[in-house]
């Protein structure tokens, strides 16, 4: 059996950026200019509704697209395609599948808040549409991995290492937390029409000092 870990996401190359930066200006470009508006019923429809349909659209698209590149996988690369799922289905059993790293957590959580920074203006209202669920869904990911530290999906829950870990970054979590809620309750009193932008900068703050804190005491443990 094997103990190295299996990479769940796998290395960002130039073409994957290419690929995320070609998907994510269209995004923008939907939102803001709004192609599909001339369909029958949808004009009448973002009337009352905003963007959505414009979004819900480019996503069946980008949908229909991935499935038909797993279909082309699944014909031309069918034994590269089982291999890769058989590897991954003995990496899970034996809880060996890797998250995410901190450096791709963070380009991720910090993309999405500048999304949601820049909906604050009235210049980007639209890309809120899109922006706070990326934003919730990766500070979701981010407080699961303050909760259950450690390097795997399935983190041992008796590791004694990874327990103290945990402690660790609970307690700076909670000061920093504590800290963050007091700077907004002082903003506003002084600021309180910046408390929309200010809010989710704070949450940000929150959860990755705690992860920050977890590499540290990773490094200090490997040496």
């Amino acid at each position: 059996m094997s103990d190295e870990l299996y990479r769940l996401t796998k290395p960002f190359t130039l073409r994957r950026w290419i690929s995320l930066t070609i998907q994510s200006a269209a995004y923008v470009l939907v939102i803001y200019y709004r192609p599909f508006a001339n369909l029958p019923g949808i004009e009448a429809f973002e009337v009352h509704h905003g963007v959505w349909p414009e979004v819900a659209i480019l996503s069946g698209v980008l949908m229909v697209l991935t499935a038909l590149k797993a279909v082309y996988l699944g014909i031309f690369r069918r034994s590269e395609q089982r291999a890769e799922f058989a590897s991954l289905k003995e990496a899970l059993l034996q809880g060996r599948v890797q998250r995410m790293s901190l450096a791709i957590r963070c380009i991720f959580l910090l993309g999405a808040l500048a999304l949601v920074s820049l909906g604050w203006f009235p210049i980007g209202t639209r890309i809120l549409a899109i922006a706070v669920p990326l934003f919730l869904l990766f500070a979701a990911v981010e407080l699961n991995f303050i909760i259950y530290p450690g390097e795997t999906l399935h983190p041992d829950p008796h590791d004694e290492l990874l327990l103290f870990f945990r402690a660790r970054m609970l307690k700076v979590g909670y000061v920093t937390a504590i800290l963050a809620l007091t700077a907004l309750y002082v903003a506003s009193l002084f600021a309180s029409p910046y408390m929309g932008l200010l809010l989710p900068i704070a949450l940000t703050i929150s959860l990755l000092v705690p992860a920050f804190v977890y590499r540290r005491l990773d490094l200090q443990a490997d040496e």
